[in-house]
């Protein structure tokens, strides 16, 4: 019996450490933006990036879902990267020459 938990418990660590060890990680912060067409930018800026699995952005409640291995890339380097396509962040701000080149509809109102 005392045999089969310390095998458990050897078990349970090895799966713990082994998943701290892949750097997957998912995180969700706000995005400001206000259609369909910023969910595209939005998702397309990080998407694409190596070690990002999944970006999903929901317009009505304006939070990003990011599934990424933070091995691979940080959360600052995506949330930089929404930054650089025009759109703010609860941390990142874009640029006004980004900001203002979107589309009229993009344009959201922007935090201070």
């Amino acid at each position: 019996m005392k045999k089969s938990i310390l095998a458990l418990v050897a078990l349970f660590m090895l799966a713990f450490n082994s998943k701290a060890q892949s750097g997957r990680e998912q995180t969700s912060f706000k995005v400001y933006g206000n259609c369909g067409m910023c969910e595209r930018k939005i998702e397309g800026a990080v998407n694409e990036q190596q070690g990002v699995f999944s970006a999903d952005w929901n317009v009505e409640s304006k939070k990003m879902t990011i599934k990424y291995d933070s091995k691979q890339i940080t959360l600052d380097e995506l949330k930089q990267l929404i930054a650089d396509v025009g759109y703010d962040s609860d941390s990142h701000r874009s640029t006004d020459k980004k900001y203002n080149s979107l589309h009229g509809c993009c344009q959201y109102d922007r935090p201070e």
